[in-house]
């Protein structure tokens, strides 16, 4: 399947390019931004072999995450990303991530990205169940994927970046999300 960018009312879904390098990594390496992501700091070539990468790569790619660039309607600017992955272990099941420009948050833009990208991975890659995994601690993000209708499961202990946290796994099955949006 050819990929073809994704769209709302205000963002362009699109595959990374060469000339997103800077604002990904400003907004990566952003001390908010990264707080509650695996990573700790992105370098310039780390940065350079992701945007490399994510060429080879594309949502219906089994078992390896696509990151969508988010760019804002009308600026054109590279604000953030959110990915997906379809689970080589876990037929038909499809997880979640995304990552936004401190400067853009708090304005229902990774909302509307995530519920883009859900819709899109529901109905045009036929994906019987979505999860996604957040920090307790990160209520922001845990707030938009129940809004979405993800339910959370039970909190689990991790060892994330130094201490002891609790991670909570969100699942969201097809048939809720259809049900919630027939058209």
């Amino acid at each position: 399947m050819a990929f073809l960018p994704l769209e709302t009312p205000r963002l362009i879904l699109r595959r990374f390019r060469d000339d997103d390098l800077e604002p990904f990594l400003a907004y990566r390496n952003h001390p908010d931004v990264a707080r509650y992501q695996s990573w700790l700091q992105w370098t310039r070539e780390q940065g350079i072999d992701f945007l490399r990468e994510q060429r080879n790569v594309s949502p219906e790619t089994l078992g390896r995450w696509f990151q969508y660039a988010l760019e804002l309607k009308g600026t054109n600017e590279l604000i953030g990303d959110c990915g997906t992955c379809l689970k080589a272990e876990t037929l038909r099941t499809s997880e979640v991530g995304f990552s936004l420009a401190p400067e853009h948050q708090g304005k229902g833009l990774a909302t509307e990205a995530v519920s883009r990208i859900v819709d899109h991975t529901f109905r045009e890659l036929e994906v019987q169940r979505m999860i996604a995994v957040a920090i307790r601690a990160n209520v922001r993000s845990a707030s938009l994927l129940t809004r979405l209708g993800f339910r959370p499961g039970r909190p689990e202990k991790i060892w994330f970046k130094g201490n002891w946290r609790e991670e909570v796994r969100f699942s969201l099955r097809r048939e809720d999300w259809l049900a919630l949006h027939p058209d």
